[in-house]
């Protein structure tokens, strides 16, 4: 297989076929990227939206702190229902017995209502998002999830980060990964529910490479990206097909960003 790019940039041109190798079998390690956050249940998820709590990432005030950022002075918390044990007794029998209850309690508060130090969006030198955005016909929405172990989703040609992800570029990447790679279509919903791991190596190994292509290798964790990777294949081998997904993706993203003019070298 050819090198990844046609064009020859001011960057070294990764080969595809070793990176992707190297993501597959060089060991990685999974941080708390995916983990920072309390995953709430349906319920309080529910509850939550019927207060008008904004969708967007929840947490706790302590939790908040220890991320960097403060709650906003005179912001109110909003409500979840938290299990306890009550002691209930037996009429009958007067055996006591410990009974689950819910108790509601006021704990969380969304991102908005915190502060804390904002980097500004990473633009990488000679190459543009919102151009990437404008040529793949690609539409960037805003994220409208509670858990803010959600790095990022899409769907049709839509893709959302999270204000709260810790690597938001390379998140960027992977989701415009799922849409080059054909997985965000309706036909392709239940084949996603099937093949996850799959999609999601293609989508990651296009936002690996398209990361080290560009030089943004500052902006996201290769360790952790490798573990990602190698947790959803699980020791699966990836087809030639795979490999064109992940190669073209990332060909095409990386084009996209850049001046009509130039892309000729």
């Amino acid at each position: 297989m050819s090198e990844l790019l046609t064009r020859p940039t001011a960057l070294e041109v990764p080969k595809g076929r070793e990176l992707i190798e190297a993501m597959l079998t060089v060991e990685g390690s999974l941080g708390d990227t995916y983990n920072r956050f309390h995953r709430y249940s349906p319920r309080n998820i529910g509850f939550l939206a019927l207060q008008g709590c904004p969708m967007e990432p929840v947490a706790t005030f302590k939790r908040w702190q220890d991320l960097g950022r403060q709650v906003q002075r005179g912001e109110k918390a909003y409500s979840i229902l938290r299990p306890i044990q009550v002691k209930v007794e037996d009429e009958k029998t007067e055996e006591v017995k410990m009974i689950r209850r819910f108790k509601v309690v006021k704990a969380l508060f969304a991102v908005s209502q915190t502060a804390g130090e904002d980097l500004p969006p990473y633009e990488p030198p000679a190459w543009s998002r919102e151009r990437a955005l404008q040529t793949l016909d690609i539409t960037e929405v805003p994220f409208e999830r509670y858990d803010g172990n959600v790095q990022g989703y899409s769907y049709d040609r839509n893709l959302a980060v999270s204000p709260v992800a810790v690597y938001p570029f390379k998140t960027w990447a992977h989701e415009a990964g799922h849409i080059l790679g054909g997985h965000t279509t309706e036909e392709k919903l239940l084949e996603y529910q099937e093949h996850r791991g799959v999609f999601e190596f293609e989508a990651e190994g296009t936002a690996h490479l398209f990361m080290k292509t560009i030089g943004a290798t500052d902006q996201f964790n290769e360790s952790e990206s490798r573990a990602y990777i190698q947790h959803y294949m699980r020791g699966q081998e990836p087809t030639e097909k795979n490999l064109s997904t992940i190669l073209n993706s990332t060909g095409r993203l990386v084009e996209a960003g850049y001046e009509e003019k130039g892309r000729d070298g």
